[in-house]
């Protein structure tokens, strides 16, 4: 695979009680401005691991999601959490763009708003908890939970497309639930909506 593009760091110590995190970056100056901002939140909360691959990323997410596979079982956990920075930083979209979806990632998957998606798996209710799913089980914006059971339904993912990793779990019987999927219709159009909506009510808000 070019196992010299990759490079795995753990960044948190005594961290096992926390939930896992595992957060794909790509090494560009942009992927590593993302990383650091985004570790602020990430660490006080979960266990991290980064993944990066060097620019141009020709492997897509498959070394972030193939670690993903493999440390949750060798950890033996239920459920852990899946970002990539890619889905913060693609290059056609506008910096407005980048901003919403890192914003939401910290509204949505920090405090008590992570519980959501937690007890979603842990529940039963599903076996990937994402902000947004509509056709094809699609996971937007390359940030969810997933169990293991998941990962099991999946089968050893595949070095594909970029779309390939959005859709992944459309063909399988693993069960994908959009958190909010009530708040919004679909696209990213839908999600400034969103980003609108809870920034001017986040004082009361229930979301």
């Amino acid at each position: 695979m070019g196992l010299n593009l990759i490079k795995i760091v753990h960044k948190t110590n005594n961290s096992e009680d926390k939930p896992l995190c595992i957060f794909g970056v790509l090494e560009n100056n942009n992927g590593l401005k993302i990383e650091k901002e985004m570790l602020k939140w990430l660490i006080p909360e979960y266990n991290v691991y980064i993944v990066y691959q060097k620019k141009p990323g020709k492997f897509f997410e498959y070394p972030a999601l193939r670690f993903a596979q493999w440390i949750i079982k060798k950890k033996n956990k239920t459920f852990l959490l899946y970002l990539h920075s890619k889905g913060a930083s693609h290059p056609n979209r506008s910096k407005n763009i980048q901003m919403i979806v890192r914003k939401l990632w910290k509204h949505e998957y920090s405090g008590d708003n992570k519980n959501k998606y937690i007890n979603a798996i842990l529940t039963n209710k599903t076996d990937v908890a994402t902000m947004f799913s509509y056709r094809r089980k699609k996971t937007w914006f390359n940030g969810f939970f997933v169990s293991k059971k998941a990962f099991d339904l999946l089968g050893k993912v595949k070095i594909k497309k970029r779309m390939y990793y959005e859709r992944m779990f459309g063909k399988t019987k693993a069960r994908v639930l959009g958190i909010l999927n009530n708040k919004v219709r679909n696209s990213h159009a839908a999600a400034r909506r969103f980003f609108r909506l809870f920034q001017k009510k986040k004082k009361n808000t229930d979301l």
